[in-house]
């Protein structure tokens, strides 16, 4: 190191006083000095000894070449202002870097002053032409006031120019998290049950509070929604992923239910640096809450904003989903009881139907189908049997063989079923007529009423077939009595690839266990 950089790095302003810290981070405006002479940068000091800007000081930076200029240029994005020199290795250094600022570096915001003291060289008028520079000066006529003038410009511009990109940062932000609230939002609300989208919407949560996706499963976070008053834990995510159905004293400790009541008693979200209670304003008295903890750090106001805008979006698809699982509920009780009417004329029990919807929905899973389908078939298949409303009793109660032609009419049930059902709207009652018009077709073919074969059967029609065949065989009827469980298994055996689809039979007795659980829990006894 020379003397004279001795004498500049002793000149540094480290002991100035720290002001606060601006957007960018930095505690000064930090001014690169580039001119091959020691004297420029030492009278450019006390020049501008003592000057502030907006309460905060200045810091210079030397480079005694372009080439030191630009290296400290890229590795110090937040410099403001660069007083550069033209003349320095070669004639024309100081126009290389300041197109090479521009143009390769890429750095737009920071401020430029040529300063020269062959003008010559470098033509002021072709200088400002060709080059994205914010000033030329001089060095003969850069007085102390006139170098003051240039600084406080230079600052003021690069303050505007971080603001309007603060703003267009912010702005920027903003509508990414709308979108993101928007995606979100339609994601969760196209979830079927409670604890899914309870569990979605836990998992968005945490997306939309920290954007790093990998941050999402470091999070823990429950999702407590109320059916009544008293807020019940429907989902949870992280260390709280086993509390489903507990009760927030049973799952929370007490500086967690703090935070709770806290949003519960003044119904507002609370955002803290390191966990966010969303206040999920819903219908019918509701309290709900969505808790995540691990955030990192205090939430801008605006991102406040947008998580208040996904918690109403919550509320609403709540009461909607709640509304819903309750038409379908009644849905499926209308459905359950036009079922036990069939049964109770032809002397049987209701828990029949209930069986068949349960081994129905266990087999459907199994088969690979969606929830969503298993749900639907668990609502149609009690309708199997809806047909026998159109038979006499006669021929429906008889407790022996049917004739001939009595059988005829008995098979008529399958069309009379589908004949009820096939013009519904509703998919479990669309299905249901599926169900009614196949469940007595055979895999070989040999069944009514259409003789379908195979895979021509639908799956709904070939999962009920089975479910209903196991549960009346080992129920008393009319016209036999009850058989026994082996006998039964034995005679499915048999009947795989004729009566049955033989995939299904083995579906059957892989997942067995379910299906006799449901036969002991709904049993006639």
């Amino acid at each position: 190191m020379n003397s004279e950089d001795a004498f500049d790095d002793d000149f540094l302003d480290d002991d100035e006083p720290v002001a606060a810290e601006s957007q960018n981070g930095s505690q000064n405006w930090k001014v690169l000095v580039v001119d091959d002479e020691p004297d420029v940068h030492t009278v450019t000091r006390l020049a501008l000894s003592g000057v502030s800007f907006r309460d905060r000081p200045i810091k210079f930076i030397n480079a005694y070449s372009a080439e030191e200029g630009r290296k400290l240029l890229a590795e110090d994005p937040e410099i403001a202002l660069i007083l550069l020199d033209v003349v320095m290795e070669t004639d024309h250094a100081g126009l290389d870097m300041a197109r090479w600022v521009r143009q390769q570096l890429g750095n737009q915001q920071v401020r430029i002053v040529l300063r020269t003291g062959q003008p010559g060289l470098a033509p002021e008028r072709e200088v400002i032409e060709s080059y994205d520079i914010n000033d030329y000066q001089a060095k003969s006529q850069l007085t102390q006031e006139r170098l003051f003038t240039v600084l406080m410009g230079s600052l003021r511009n690069f303050s505007d120019i971080q603001t309007i990109e603060t703003n267009r940062k912010v702005i920027e932000a903003n509508r990414r998290g709308l979108l993101k609230i928007i995606d979100a939002s339609s994601t969760i609300f196209r979830t079927q049950s409670i604890h899914a989208f309870a569990e979605g919407v836990l998992q968005q949560l945490s997306a939309l509070i920290v954007p790093d996706q990998d941050a999402v499963y470091a999070h823990s976070g429950v999702a407590a929604f109320s059916r009544t008053t008293e807020p019940e834990i429907v989902a949870g995510i992280g260390t709280y992923a086993e509390v489903q159905g507990k009760t927030l004293d049973q799952a929370l400790g007490e500086e967690q239910r703090e935070w709770i009541r806290e949003a519960l008693a003044n119904r507002h979200s609370v955002a803290t640096p390191d966990h966010y209670v969303g206040f999920v304003d819903s219908g019918e008295g509701r309290s709900n809450v969505l808790l995540v903890e691990g955030t990192k750090g205090e939430l801008a106001k605006s991102d406040q904003h947008l998580l208040e805008l996904y918690c109403c979006n919550v509320g609403i698809a709540f009461d909607n989903l709640m509304l819903r699982e309750e038409i379908e509920r009644t849905q499926r009780e209308i459905i359950y009881q036009l079922g036990e009417v069939v049964e109770t004329r032809s002397k049987e029990t209701g828990n029949h139907v209930r069986r068949v919807a349960e081994y129905s929905y266990v087999l459907a899973l199994a088969a690979g189908k969606t929830e969503e389908e298993a749900e639907i078939l668990r609502l149609a298949s009690p309708l199997h049997d809806i047909g026998k409303v159109g038979i006499p009793d006669a021929i429906l109660l008889k407790p022996g063989r049917f004739t001939p032609e009595e059988r005829e009419v008995m098979n008529t049930h399958a069309q009379i079923g589908y004949e009820m059902l096939k013009s519904a709207d509703s998919r479990a009652l669309k299905a249901g007529a599926i169900v009614a018009h196949q469940h007595h077709e055979k895999w070989d073919g040999s069944g009514y009423p259409r003789g379908l074969k195979g895979e021509e059967i639908h799956l709904y029609g070939r999962i009920t077939a089975l479910a209903d065949v196991f549960d009346a065989l080992g129920s008393a009827r009319v016209y036999k009595p009850a058989w026994e469980l082996p006998r039964i298994m034995d005679l499915l055996k048999e009947e795989r690839g004729r009566h049955f689809d033989p995939h299904l039979i083995d579906l059957f007795f892989e997942h067995f266990e379910q299906i006799d659980a449901i036969r002991h829990a709904h049993s006639d006894v």
